[in-house]
Parts: structure tokens; C-alpha cells; sequence
């Protein structure tokens, strides 16, 4: 296996990696613990495109301004019900949520407000802020 075929079995097998410091955090099912010994066989491969992945920042919606970046490190509580594991997943998530709710679009936005989604940013470590609409 190459590291992103690595990267794609852990996903596909319901795990996660996140990438602290020069060490690879993994979570794996029972049934994927073999993907061990390829994780360690392509470490380091592994290990720069977890942190490429996790410090890339995605483009913001049209009228959101990116206030500050500093992504924390999973699993981070959201509310009081969710628990993030992915965090650069939900980031690009919730700013795609951001983006139907500033169209009008709610359903498409989970039926979240945008005060909902700008606080569900905050809550791992991205605030942004509604540009006003100069039409």
C-alpha cells in the first residue's frame, strides 16, 4: 500500500488519524488493527499528509471573513451533544452549511442560523464574521 491507501483504509475501516506532533494518534476497529503495521511501514509519508490536511485552511464563503484559524485538537465537544473527532471535516462542513444559510438556503444548511453555524465554528477554533452585503 502507498500512504494515501494507508490514509483511505483507516477511513474506510471507521477509523481516524490525526497527526500530534511527530506521532500518529490512530483509533482503529478490532477488525483494522492489521493497518497498524502499514501505518508504521509509511510513517512519515503518513504523517506530513495528516499535517498538510489538518493546517490547510479552506476558502470561505462569499461575504465570510476568516477572523482567526487556530483548529483544536479532537475529539472537541460542540454544545452539548456532539463531540467532533474530524476536525478539518467539520470545518469544511459547517462553512459549506454557512455558505446555503447566506443563500437563503436552510435546509440545505441543516436548518442551522448563521449565528449557529459561526458559534459551531468557534467551538473548534475558527471564528469568522458576516461581511455586509454592499448590493
Amino acid at each position: 500500500m502507498n500512504p494515501s491507501e494507508v490514509l483511505e483504509a483507516v477511513q474506510g475501516a471507521g477509523g481516524s488519524l490525526i497527526a500530534n506532533g511527530k506521532r500518529i494518534r490512530y483509533a482503529l476497529p478490532e477488525s483494522a488493527l492489521w493497518l497498524i503495521a502499514e501505518l508504521r511501514q509509511h510513517r512519515e509519508e503518513v504523517l506530513s499528509i495528516l499535517c498538510t490536511k489538518q493546517c490547510e485552511v479552506p476558502p470561505m464563503p462569499e461575504r465570510v471573513k476568516l477572523v482567526s484559524w487556530d483548529p483544536k485538537k479532537p475529539p472537541v465537544p460542540i454544545v452539548q451533544i456532539g463531540v467532533v473527532i474530524d476536525v478539518p471535516i467539520f470545518i469544511r462542513s459547517t462553512l459549506e452549511q454557512l455558505r446555503f444559510a447566506l443563500a437563503g438556503k436552510s435546509s440545505l444548511a441543516g436548518n442551522w442560523s448563521e449565528s449557529e453555524l459561526i458559534s459551531r465554528l468557534e467551538q473548534v477554533g475558527v471564528r469568522v464574521a458576516i461581511e455586509e452585503d454592499c448590493r
